[in-house]
């Protein structure tokens, strides 16, 4: 039923209750309950039209769905007149303006009510795995509006305080300092999207940001350990620190990260963390004693990640059987300019292709204050005797 024939139903019936004051009750009552009856029928064909409009049918679905050419072409008069023993040898359908519209393309898989069943969409993205342990958040940090950081830093020296005698002169200490320089180096990458999805899906364009984001603190995670301090590169804390070599000895991973810190604590400074790849601590945590019992807590209580009243920061970005300790008040990591994300147009030929560019980047730099503030080494220890084997074999062979 259509909105005309709604409106002279009513019309009509609104109508009949108008004469009702010349009627009896009973034919009051009869008509009043009639008028009830179309009204429901009423309700129902309005509940129905309108479902049809929004495209809905009864098992909440699609099922007004444009109609493909071939399923126009064959409800078509012509066409049924053709089959129906006209006289008409063929039959011709002409599709113009809200009729095209209505139809759809000829092939129907490209139509998404042709399903039976609808899709489950899940708009939330499930992001990889990502590191939780960041080098930077070791060190103390500051900021500069430099491009370099420069600042004198104590090359050696002899501190000889000593007794004075009457008549002879004092002790002299002699210090040496060096002019050190930390690069303010830029950390950056980009990647190209598409306009009309990131205004379609906010929460794409959110999920680019922070996974361009972390792709930046992974970068700068692994140059602030191990950077090589080449032009235009930071100068990590390995390559900086002192190296260290465990004497010989029947030492296993734990006695040498010891070892390491009094390395350290010799030359006055208090080591405060450890940095260690996450298989060299697994490594660590499954030392068991001859009963076979674990050393380091138990799988259903592990300890925290801390030895020798140390913290213990494991991250891949560590080598693997290395290992770096220091005093974190030693170093600082300088900001010139923090994560930061852009978006533009205005880049190549964005604006014609309706693309547009995501950008992040940072610049940072890495000072360190005392070398010897900080080891580094290997995890393991040579076996007592084997550097001489290996030369003696080295001799024999040439």
């Amino acid at each position: 039923m259509d909105m005309t024939e709604i409106k002279r139903a009513l019309e009509e019936t609104f109508g009949q209750v108008r004469d009702a004051q010349t009627k009896t009750a009973e034919e009051i009552r009869t008509e009043l309950k009639g008028l009830e009856e179309r009204l429901q029928k009423h309700d129902i064909n309005i509940i129905d039209l309108c479902q049809k409009y929004a495209g809905l049918s009864d098992v909440g679905r699609k099922s007004a769905r444009a109609e493909t050419i071939g399923e126009y072409f064959v409800k078509s008069d012509a066409f049924k007149a053709m089959i129906g023993g006209g006289n008409a040898g063929r039959a011709r359908v002409t599709l113009e303006g809200e009729q095209l519209k209505a139809v759809a393309p000829i092939f129907e898989t490209i139509d998404p009510n042709q399903y039976p069943v609808a899709p489950d969409i899940r708009p939330n993205i499930i992001a990889p795995g990502m590191n939780d342990v960041w080098i930077r958040d070791l060190l103390p940090g500051g900021t500069t509006t430099s491009n370099m950081v420069e600042y004198p830093r104590e090359k050696g020296g002899d501190i000889i305080a000593d007794y004075q005698t009457e008549g002879q002169l004092k002790k002299q200490s002699d210090l040496q300092f060096e002019m050190a320089q930390a690069p303010v180096v830029t950390i950056a990458h980009w990647l190209l999207a598409s306009r009309q999805v990131l205004d379609d899906v906010p929460m794409l364009q959110s999920y680019i940001n922070t996974r361009m984001t972390y792709g930046v603190r992974m970068k700068e995670d692994r140059e602030l350990l191990t950077g090589d301090g080449a032009t235009g590169h930071i100068n990590g804390l390995i390559h900086q620190a002192a190296a260290f070599v465990a004497p010989n000895g029947d030492w296993n991973s734990v006695d040498v990260i010891r070892l390491g810190m009094a390395a350290v604590q010799a030359h006055y400074y208090n080591p405060t963390f450890a940095v260690l790849n996450p298989l060299d601590w697994a490594t660590i945590q499954l030392m068991k004693n001859e009963q076979g019992s674990y050393l380091f807590g138990t799988p259903l209580a592990p300890v925290s990640p801390r030895l020798w009243n140390m913290n213990i920061a494991s991250t891949y970005a560590m080598p693997q059987g290395q290992f770096l300790t220091g005093d974190a008040r030693q170093a600082m990591v300088w900001d010139r300019q923090a994560v930061n994300v852009e978006v533009s147009r205005e880049d190549v030929d964005n604006f014609r292709r309706n693309m547009v560019t995501i950008l992040v980047e940072e610049r940072l730099g890495l000072s360190v204050f005392s070398q010897l503030a900080f080891a580094t080494g290997s995890l393991t220890v040579a076996a007592p005797g084997s550097e001489t084997k290996a030369a003696r074999s080295a001799k024999s062979s040439s």
